[in-house]
């Protein structure tokens, strides 16, 4: 586990009353002499043993919150994988479109889904035209207020990469190209269209290599839709869609389960997870504003999954909101960053809607007792012997006629299957249960311990299920893994906040 050091300045003073010594403390925490005592300590005589002043041990970064607390830590609603027209003209002839439906964007769908983003507590939309990315020019391409100037929605530069076989949703750091013939040369379009298939892998990992040299991430796009499937393979993409909507494009075989529906994505994450591979479960809406010209596209911008992010409080963030409008390419490159960061540390949790439960996973490493060493996407590296892992289910209620959720945990063990699960009452929590432990303060909270190996890739991940379906899908939350062990450079770039 990499953690950063917390530097601590011991100062020597030879020669100087101690109490006579001014010190300056500065936003790290640390203690510097001031000039005069420490050019005095320089030409004084006296007390040559003089030692050290001892200022104490360093500040514990980790704190002594429970894990999900909101005084501690800010969580916000990101969804993705939004197109602004629902016509698929640019996404098959991203070069030359022609014909009466030629629009690769609109600036409605832009504004449509900002509103929805106010109306639904979003603070961030990843626009994902078809190979195209003129929406990010539009006037309408800014932050959007609410009515009382409180808040604000912001859009994201992004773009689905689109083939007759794979897709995959590029972000960009900036405005990094001022038009959609760059971004065809960059390979960030897939020139030869939506209806053609890739040559191989190298399409993919030219396109992915491409966005990572400016600083972007590519996620993979819905990787087990029947005729837009990706291969066995992340090459090296930064995460996956896991929480995703049913698709028209799977409804085969009269009525069958289909092969796009979250549950299928999540077994391809699972074997990616299983090969050895870091990758980040994200939700996908895949919604096409205005319906278009493949009925039943037009699913819901919420409510069948959606990304809950961890936001870094180090990262640049503008809160006022006259000021980010005022400046709304540097909010939409703040806002960006942002969720870059919590993608590539995996600091993304799935949840149905912004009514859905939680679940908080984190892992105590060192023994004190706190549960912010390695949470949900981190790494563990090091551990003497074992993992103690902690799993708190916050907001659990009654849906959809059910009493009950099932957590079901996932793990290196089986690339198919949960290694077990454990049926939640939503009134009474945890019941007892020889695997873990259950707190007596809060039923809904329990205490795993894991053994750990230095020399196995392993990985724990939970999802909490009804025990009914519901209109659409049982799964009310997603959490990324906790990776330990040997995970080796798969684990570069992983970082805890404390």
């Amino acid at each position: 586990m990499h953690r950063a050091a917390l530097p601590l300045l011991l100062t020597l003073a030879l020669g100087c009353d101690p109490g006579e010594m001014t010190f300056d403390a500065g936003p790290d925490g640390r203690r510097d002499a001031g000039g005069d005592a420490a050019s005095d300590a320089a030409t004084d005589g006296g007390d040559e043993d003089a030692g050290p002043i001892d200022a104490g041990p360093p500040p514990e970064p980790e704190p002594a919150t429970e894990l999900g607390d909101p005084m501690q830590e800010e969580w916000v609603f990101v969804q993705s994988h939004l197109h602004t027209t629902g016509f698929h003209t640019c996404a098959d002839a991203p070069t030359m479109p022609t014909g009466p439906e030629a629009d690769c964007y609109t600036s409605e769908g832009i504004t449509a889904f900002l509103e929805e983003a106010l109306a639904r507590d979003a603070s961030d939309m990843v626009i994902t035209d078809h190979n195209n990315i003129d929406a990010w020019f539009d006037p309408a391409f800014v932050p959007l207020a609410d009515e009382t100037r409180t808040r604000y929605a912001t859009p994201l530069r992004g773009t689905e990469w689109s083939s007759r076989d794979g897709h995959m949703t590029l972000l960009f750091p900036s405005e990094v190209v001022s038009d959609n013939m760059a971004a065809i040369a960059n390979g960030w379009v897939f020139a030869a269209g939506n209806r053609v298939p890739v040559s191989g892998a190298s399409d993919y990992e030219m396109a992915i290599d491409s966005v990572h040299a400016v600083g972007g991430i590519a996620i993979i796009n819905h990787p087990e839709l029947l005729i837009h499937a990706f291969p066995e393979d992340s090459l090296d993409a930064d995460g996956v869609e896991v929480g995703i909507p049913p698709n028209p494009l799977d409804d085969v075989g009269g009525g069958a389960v289909s092969a796009h529906s979250s549950a299928e994505a999540r077994r391809y994450w699972q074997r990616r997870l299983v090969s050895g591979q870091r990758l980040a479960g994200t939700a996908g809406a895949d919604h096409h504003h205005g319906g278009g010209d493949i009925p039943g596209l037009e699913s819901p911008t919420f409510g069948l999954a959606v990304n809950l992010i961890r936001v870094d409080p180090a990262l640049p963030n503008t809160v006022d909101v006259e000021a980010a409008l005022a400046d709304p390419a540097t909010t939409i490159d703040q806002r960006t960053a942002i969720v870059m960061d919590a993608i590539r540390r995996g600091h993304v949790m799935v949840v149905e809607d912004e009514g859905a439960a939680r679940v908080f996973v984190g892992a105590d490493v060192d023994g004190d007792g706190r549960f912010h060493d390695a949470r949900a996407g981190d790494c563990v590296l090091e551990a003497d012997g074992e993992l103690r892992l902690r799993v708190r289910i916050e907001g659990a209620s009654a849906s959809f006629g059910s009493g009950h959720y099932n957590l079901e945990v996932w793990t290196h063990a089986d690339d198919a299957s949960p290694e077990w699960f454990v049926e939640v009452d939503y009134d009474d929590g945890f019941p007892a249960d020889p695997r873990y432990e259950v707190d007596p303060v809060d039923p809904f909270t329990i205490e795993l311990t894991l053994p750990y190996a230095a020399d196995e890739a392993r990985f724990v991940r939970f999802v909490l299920v009804r025990d009914v379906v519901g209109p659409v899908n049982d799964t009310e939350v997603v959490t990324n893994p906790v990776y330990y062990g040997a995970w080796g450079a798969e684990c570069d770039g992983a970082s805890p906040l404390y």
